[in-house]
């Protein structure tokens, strides 16, 4: 019996801690996995490209390091001196907070700057520029979603000299699930095993 319980808890901690992530893509599956780039790729399993294209790169190709030095990452300029739209699939949110998240680095092959926009419907829009000396670093942005919606997340980079900005990690949760939560146990799971143990004590005491 104790060890059902305890199994029970954990795993509705674990469940609860999770609840909140909305969507996540490193693109390590793209291209054929592991070891795989691709120039001017549209087969993405989560995303679409229009207005132009991007490439899909694997750690080391063409000199390029994606976030973490392992798997795959974006060049948001592709291959064909056109930079492309890269848009998430759609995406319905119910109205409140979120947090967007995703790793960008310059692009890592020369010291032009490059820009691109990020936007999710209405409700976040904010424009980027990077060296392409800059390295990778995590972008975190919590904004309010007033009513319910369906829209996709967008990245459009500007230019077209087939050398752009680096993509990698995008995520996005409810932000009441963000930081610490999917370390700590949940709530209602805590109150469980306090409850547990209590009745653990009182048996003891009457034996």
């Amino acid at each position: 019996m104790k060890k059902f319980l305890s199994a029970a808890i954990l795993t509705l901690a674990c469940t609860s801690a999770n609840a909140g992530l909305i969507f996540s893509d490193n693109f390590d599956s793209e291209a054929g996995g592991a070891g795989n780039s691709s120039l001017n790729y549209n087969n993405f399993s989560q995303w679409s490209v229009t207005d132009g294209t991007v490439d899909v790169v694997s750690n080391g190709g063409w000199g390029i390091t994606c976030a973490g030095g392992i798997g795959k990452c974006v060049d948001l300029d592709g291959s064909t001196g056109d930079a492309g739209t890269f848009s998430s699939n759609s995406i319905t949110l119910a109205a409140g907070e979120y947090t967007l998240s995703f790793d960008i680095s310059g692009n890592q092959r020369n010291s032009v700057n490059d820009a691109m926009g990020v936007s999710l419907g209405g409700f976040f829009n904010e424009d980027f520029t990077r060296s392409g000396s800059v390295g990778w670093e995590t972008i975190v942005r919590t904004f309010t979603v007033t009513t319910e919606t369906t829209n996709s997340i967008t990245f459009n980079h500007a230019g077209g000299d087939n050398i752009g900005i680096m993509l990698d990690n995008v995520s996005l949760v409810s932000a009441s699930s963000s930081a610490t939560s999917v370390d700590e146990p949940a709530p209602l799971a805590l109150l469980l095993l306090g409850a547990f143990g209590i009745a653990a004590t009182r048996r003891k005491q009457n034996t």
